[in-house]
């Protein structure tokens, strides 16, 4: 009865509360319409966000054909079930666990024409801070690394490692994605590093000019 509730119940039970509460968010996007300006390429790309931000994040590119690596640990197998329901495939492995097979499953997926999603400060953190694997993501697939992140004026933050934030419904919401980043096929450890630092200062920065626009203090 456990492992029903636990692959089953739960992760219908939660994906169906991401879809009734962001369904109900007031949207404003920055710079732009983000399907405008990305969606409608035929190229896919690859999301990264922080951790804290991974609801609605999970929730908007499910409407986009999209596949993310999640953690295989024990957190990761309600994460990877949950978004299989909102239609998003999944690659289990972290920067800790399984990372090699998971980012090759990744590239294959890039290839096959799906878009890719990242939090690379997962699954453990610590927090807002870039682990490589996003890096060799864009190394290896040659598709381009999109920061973006969101804030809801409205919201409750668990007391978790990352302070994930949970939208409220309807509450005004800014979504911000910065300019693509490509990553060069060839590169040293310094380039690799210079990368590296390069993304997670624009993570940073969307995610702090979200937080502005709503109005929400920055942790």
């Amino acid at each position: 009865m456990k492992s029903f509730i636990r692959k089953k119940i739960a992760p219908a039970g939660l994906a169906a509360f991401i879809k009734i509460v962001c369904g109900t968010l007031r949207i404003s996007e920055h710079p732009g319409d983000f399907s405008q300006i990305h969606g409608e390429k035929s190229q896919p790309f690859i999301v990264v966000c922080w951790h804290s931000r991974l609801i609605f994040t999970g929730w908007y590119f499910s409407f986009y054909p999209s596949c993310a690596m999640i953690s295989r640990h024990s957190d990761g197998e309600l994460a990877a079930l949950t978004v299989e329901k909102l239609g998003v495939k999944s690659a289990r492995g972290s920067t800790t666990r399984g990372g090699s097979s998971a980012l090759k499953g990744l590239v294959r997926m890039l290839r096959g024409g799906l878009n890719a999603g990242l939090t690379p400060d997962g699954p453990k953190g610590p927090a807002r801070s870039l682990q490589d694997g996003v890096v060799a993501l864009g190394q290896l697939s040659q598709r381009p690394v999109i920061p973006v992140s969101f804030s809801a004026r409205r919201s409750r933050r668990l007391k978790s490692w990352d302070r994930c934030m949970i939208p409220l419904p309807f509450s005004e919401t800014a979504f911000v994605f910065g300019d693509p980043i490509y990553v060069p096929r060839k590169m040293d450890d310094h380039t690799r590093s210079e990368f590296r630092i390069r993304i997670e200062k624009e993570l940073n920065r969307v995610t702090d000019l979200a937080d502005d626009m709503v109005g929400q203090p920055k942790i």
